[in-house]
């Protein structure tokens, strides 16, 4: 009786592969579409490592030329003591 169930006629065998053939196909062409935009998806992703890398490239620019500014400052904060302590010591020899 089993074996009766599972042998079809060949009309049915027909059928039945259409069937599956019409209910594969949507799920073969989205696997398709999925594939086609793979590169796309790719380049995406190279184009965000990018992007993350020039933020941190830009970052540690940055820090750079916060010490360089820092430095500048101090620099000239140390020449202007060093003036006004000539300008001082100008003054008291003047004095004397």
């Amino acid at each position: 009786m089993f074996v009766t169930l599972i042998i079809k006629s060949g009309p049915e065998i027909n059928a039945f592969a259409f069937e599956t053939i019409n209910f594969a196909s949507p799920m073969i062409n989205s696997v398709l579409e999925i594939l086609d935009s793979a590169p796309e998806m790719i380049d995406f992703g190279f184009q965000m490592v990018n992007c993350e890398l020039e933020t941190i490239i830009s970052g540690v620019h940055m820090i750079i030329v916060k010490a360089s500014i820092t430095i500048s400052v101090l620099v000239a904060v140390f020449l202007r003591t060093e003036i006004i302590i000539d300008a001082i010591v100008a003054v008291f020899s003047m004095a004397i």
